[in-house]
Parts: structure tokens; C-alpha cells; sequence
């Protein structure tokens, strides 16, 4: 099996049906950008994009983030609207996995655990995930956007146990609280 197609299959395994929210599922794209690419980020950052089937083929999910949050295009209750998240600096080891989407009115929470790995690193490299999720139609109105990271730690992989393409087998709560991150928007009628 192709390495690609073994990753989403994992990641599909990990996305939790979306809790009233108008989408059957949860649609999650994600890229990881690696630091000797000459990007960093040491602080997690969210923002609103347009849906990516609107981005140009040429560009990776991350630039065209970048890209949009330097232009942003308004948002309309006809589209889609799409949550993107931009993790810290991490080690190739560690995971980001999401977890679920609450609403409550015009209130959306959104919960990833960050599983950062505990076991020996024979070679290491860093990089951070760039995250998009499909928060689907949402009516005209005034909305906060909550985005919670929950620490957790891990020692093992599943699959053979190795971390190419595997995910946490054994994760546990991490030290500290989890980071929270809100951000507003406006969704508007696409006819104004």
C-alpha cells in the first residue's frame, strides 16, 4: 500500500462525526511542513479560510493559508467554512490528532490532542502540521471559534511500532493545561 494512501486511511480512522454541524462528516486536510524547509512556527495560530477547493493546485495547504490570511475573501452562509490551524514546532515523532467539534449557537469548539512522543530518538527532525477542518454551512451571524489543545504523551506506536505513518497506541494526559485559542467571524448573506 502506497504510504500516502496508508496515512489517510489512519487519519480516518481518528475523525469523529461532527456534532450539529451541517456536514454528514468531518472533512480534515493536513500537510506537515518541515523546519529545514526554512519555516518555523513556535506559536500555534488559527484562522478562517475559504474552502480549498477554491485553492490554486500550484500551492501547498500551507501557503495558500498564508496567502489568504494576507487577502481574506469575506464569508457567505452559502459556502462552506473551513477552520485552519497552524501547530507549534514539533519533533517527527510527535502527533496532532483531532478529536472532535462542538456547537453550541454560534459558539464552535474544536479539540485536537497534541501527543508528544516520550521514547528514545535515534534521528530527529521538526516540523509542524497545517491543519484544515471543515466546520460546514453555517447560517448569517456573529461567531466565536474556540480551538482547544489537549498535552498528552505517548511511548509506543501502533501498527509494526514504528513511526513512519503510525499513530499513538498508548497516549496518557500530558503535564500542564490545555492551550486555548478563540477567534471571531461573521458570516454574511451571500445576496448582500
Amino acid at each position: 500500500m502506497h504510504p500516502t494512501v496508508r496515512r489517510i486511511l489512519l487519519l480516518s480512522l481518528l475523525i469523529t462525526p461532527a456534532r450539529s454541524i451541517d456536514t454528514p462528516e468531518v472533512s480534515v486536510m493536513r500537510e506537515s511542513v518541515r523546519g529545514d524547509t526554512g519555516k518555523w512556527n513556535d506559536t500555534p495560530g488559527i484562522q478562517r479560510i475559504p474552502p480549498p477547493s477554491t485553492k490554486p493546485a500550484n500551492l501547498s495547504l500551507d501557503d495558500w493559508a498564508e496567502q489568504s490570511h494576507d487577502h481574506p475573501v469575506p464569508s457567505t452562509s452559502g459556502d462552506e467554512q473551513w477552520l485552519f490551524y497552524r501547530t507549534r514546532q514539533l519533533d517527527d515523532n510527535d502527533r496532532v490528532l483531532f478529536s472532535q467539534i462542538e456547537r453550541a449557537g454560534n459558539n464552535i469548539t474544536v479539540t485536537f490532542r497534541e501527543a508528544i512522543w516520550q521514547g528514545y530518538y535515534n534521528k530527529t527532525f521538526t516540523y509542524y502540521e497545517a491543519i484544515a477542518v471543515n466546520l460546514g454551512l453555517l447560517p448569517e451571524g456573529d461567531y466565536t471559534l474556540k480551538v482547544v489543545i489537549e498535552p498528552l504523551v505517548f511511548r509506543q506506536f501502533d501498527g509494526d511500532g514504528k513511526p513512519k505513518a503510525n499513530w499513538p497506541k498508548d497516549t496518557e494526559p500530558g503535564k500542564g493545561d490545555p492551550v486555548e485559542i478563540t477567534l471571531s467571524f461573521t458570516i454574511s448573506d451571500p445576496k448582500e
